[in-house]
């Protein structure tokens, strides 16, 4: 039985969608066990009652609900408080008894094999740093998130944990990025850094030093990954490389970059094809293509964001995540601790083979 923990209070449509999003995980993994916390003034009952109702009446979901199937799988924490969205991280600390705070503990006294959360990231980062912690050896954990534009699929990493980096964070990033997709993919990874131009002249200190960083170690570590230097968000879109190296900063600004440009396209298509019966027409027409479209380019298909580099399985998810994303994000969770994903990174670093001195 796997075990995930979530906090069913982050998010902004919690706690509603988050439960709906774990009974559906339930019904889909007959494995799966959820310890799911919250609010002790969340009336879970009624909670449950809403989602029976708004479900179409032919979902399977209503009869899982009907029939108590979740019971024996799905374990209810009450807490005393939550963090918000709108909080600041450091009122995380101020309540131990506190939703988030609970599941970090469960997962480091390993009662939970992984953690799936929705809410506020400055409490996410934090929390998960500071709870669950490092692996040994690792500088900075990352945020690595799956960019839905290829397959094999494509990294990026830093998004949005490390603001400021030093060269020898982003090299850290490559090789337990590299460890992860060859563990994922089999394969062995192409990688780059994130930069203004292909060129080696082109750049701030940061990539410059990480450049050659990289060069250099990838000349004694070889069969790692395979670094091809300075890629641009065309080289990314393109699929020209299967892992993308940044900042904290400019990892995050490509990331919703790139959300926010196939949200506007969507919406483009959809305006175009409401005017007039000849468009309403052709629209109809090409219908399931635009549905393939937008599943190409949803964020929601692909789980979440690993934070790398802790002793334990830590995903962040949309704080807009509907309960189809938290399904994702706890069934990517789920498939990740079923692999051993950690124990698997940490041996491969503990070999001393694919570390930095």
């Amino acid at each position: 039985m796997i075990k995930i923990g979530i906090d069913i209070m982050g998010g902004d449509y919690a706690p509603y969608s988050t439960l709906e999003g774990v009974l559906y995980s339930l019904m889909e993994n007959k494995d799966l066990y959820v310890v799911a916390t919250y609010h002790k003034d969340v009336d879970l009952n009624d909670l449950m009652k809403k989602i029976f109702v708004s479900s179409p009446k032919r979902s399977k979901i209503r009869g899982f609900i009907k029939n108590n199937l979740w019971k024996s799988r799905l374990n209810f924490i009450p807490c005393s408080s939550y963090v918000s969205m709108k909080d600041k991280p450091s009122n995380f600390f101020k309540d131990k008894d506190n939703t988030l705070n609970k599941i970090f503990e469960l997962l480091k006294m390993k009662e939970v094999d992984g953690v799936v959360y929705a809410g506020n990231t400055g409490a996410f980062l934090e929390g998960s740093v500071l709870i669950v912690g490092r692996i040994d050896n690792v500088k900075r954990p990352a945020l690595l998130t799956i960019l839905p534009f290829s397959n094999p699929p494509i990294f990026l990493l830093d998004s949005g944990a490390n603001a400021e980096c030093k060269p020898e964070y982003i090299l850290q990033f490559a090789i337990m990025a590299s460890t992860y997709y060859k563990i994922i993919v089999s394969k062995t990874p192409t990688v780059g850094i994130l930069n203004i131009g292909n060129e080696e002249i082109k750049g701030n200190t940061l990539t410059k030093e990480a450049n050659i960083l990289l060069k250099n170690y990838i000349q004694k570590n070889e069969n790692l990954f395979n670094y091809i230097g300075f890629v641009e968000p065309y080289d990314v879109v393109n699929s020209k490389v299967n892992i993308v190296l940044a900042d904290g900063f400019s990892g995050n600004i490509m990331l919703k970059s790139f959300e926010s440009l196939s949200e506007y396209m969507m919406d483009v298509l959809k305006r175009e094809f409401s005017k007039g019966l000849i468009n309403k027409a052709l629209g109809l027409v090409l219908r399931s293509n635009f549905r393939r479209l937008k599943n190409f380019f949803d964020y929601s298909e692909y789980g979440g964001a690993i934070m790398l580099g802790l002793k334990g399985i830590c995903i962040k998810t949309h704080g807009r995540a509907n309960y189809k994303a938290i399904k994702n994000a706890i069934n990517f969770t789920y498939k990740l601790a079923k692999n051993n994903i950690i124990e698997r990174i940490h041996e491969q670093i503990k070999s001393g083979e694919v570390w930095i001195t």
